[in-house]
């Protein structure tokens, strides 16, 4: 079976505790980071995910799993990206720009 390797742009967020999602964020930073198949990074607008589609698409559906129980609403956006043959594009995407300044 072919793997096909994605990059996502990912923010899950709950509006039921007022001004401040960072102690939410944090939950789900902490799930995250509990997934060893998905790569991830952590940006000041959400979170960057990297693996094969199966993997990324099994991490999203435990969030919002795990997550929409407790809360009346969560707001859920994801931006992917597949490029067939390429991998570690969280760092390589970056650095191509960073060479070409």
């Amino acid at each position: 079976m072919k793997k096909y390797n994605v990059i996502c742009d990912l923010v899950l967020v709950t509006y039921d505790i007022g001004p401040s999602l960072s102690p939410f964020v944090a939950k789900v930073i902490a799930e995250i980071k509990q997934d060893t198949k998905v790569q991830h990074q952590l940006t000041a607008m959400g979170s960057i995910l990297e693996g094969d589609w199966q993997d990324v698409m099994n991490l999203i559906n435990k969030l919002f799993l795990k997550f929409a129980p407790d809360f009346e609403r969560l707001g859920l956006t994801l931006k992917v990206d597949y490029r067939a043959n390429k991998k570690e594009r969280i760092v390589g995407k970056v650095q191509s720009i960073e060479d070409k300044l």
